[in-house]
């Protein structure tokens, strides 16, 4: 997880005609006193970010960017070496913060940090960067999700990544992200997910996929391809402001899931 977010969330201002983007930290986002910076940093290591409340039922929106000083592959942050020959700009805003983020309170991300950099996040790795992610809102009465890849920015496409609030599956495949999201957006297993997860704090925590038992997707099954398919066609018409339409592709989608589940 990414924290505090007056340093870590970002909004984009301007993508500057050297690929370069001015930036303001969005100090308003978290509970710490954070003065505001407006500041030119590279471009490689800001990322559309999704909160809980980005996601409706088949659809995900970006209105934030988050800064991910972190390598996925080993799960700790640049070295301050490579941020300052990379990155120096990323770098420079960087060491503004460093007080405050020196003085975190999370034991875990505060081991991290005084073993690597001061500024170390937690909770990044290859499965956050990965191409197709199935990400739903946590903390509330019920599920909510939808598949998350590639978004368009101004700065080019760049990966979608969920922040607190939410949980996720990372996917192989579009279609593997899709028959994810159709049986997580499916009445029955929602049902069964609020039977014994509490509305609230610990609601719909990743744990609780542990006892849904979602079958393996195989590409060559007829039934996992039309659950991939309907979730398809409800992002798109959720895209296209078609909600009218979906309740018809939903009550199949819940038909479908009964039969995988083997629900009479």
């Amino acid at each position: 997880m990414i924290e505090p977010y007056g340093v870590f969330w970002l909004a984009v201002e301007q993508v500057l005609s050297d690929g370069n983007l001015l930036i303001r930290n969005l100090i308003e986002k978290g509970k710490r006193q954070i003065h505001q910076v407006r500041e030119t940093i590279e471009p490689d290591l800001v990322f559309p970010a999704v909160r809980g409340a980005d996601i409706e039922r088949w659809k995900i929106k970006s209105d934030i960017y988050t800064l991910a000083p972190q390598d996925p592959e080993k799960r700790e942050p640049y070295p301050e070496t490579e941020m300052k020959t990379r990155w120096p700009r990323t770098y420079n805003y960087l060491t503004r913060f460093r007080h405050i983020l020196s003085s975190r309170a999370g034991k875990t991300v505060q081991r991290l940090a005084e073993r690597t950099s001061f500024y170390a996040v937690f909770g990044i790795g290859i499965y956050t960067m990965a191409r197709y992610k199935v990400v739903w809102k946590i903390q509330t009465t019920d599920i909510v999700s939808g598949v998350l890849s590639q978004v368009k920015t101004s700065f080019g496409y760049k990966m979608g990544m969920p922040l607190n609030t939410t949980a996720f599956f990372p996917a192989d495949s579009e279609f593997e992200a899709h028959y994810l999201c159709a049986i997580i957006n499916s009445t029955p297993v929602r049902d069964f997910i609020k039977s014994f997860s509490s509305a609230g704090r610990g609601f719909g925590t990743p744990s609780v996929m542990e006892h849904v038992g979602i079958p393996k997707f195989d590409p060559k099954n007829p039934l996992h391809q039309k659950l991939a398919e309907i979730s398809k066609q409800c992002h798109q018409l959720k895209a296209e402001g078609k909600d009218s339409e979906i309740a018809k592709l939903e009550q199949e989608n819940d038909n479908l899931v009964k039969q995988l589940f083997q629900i009479i």
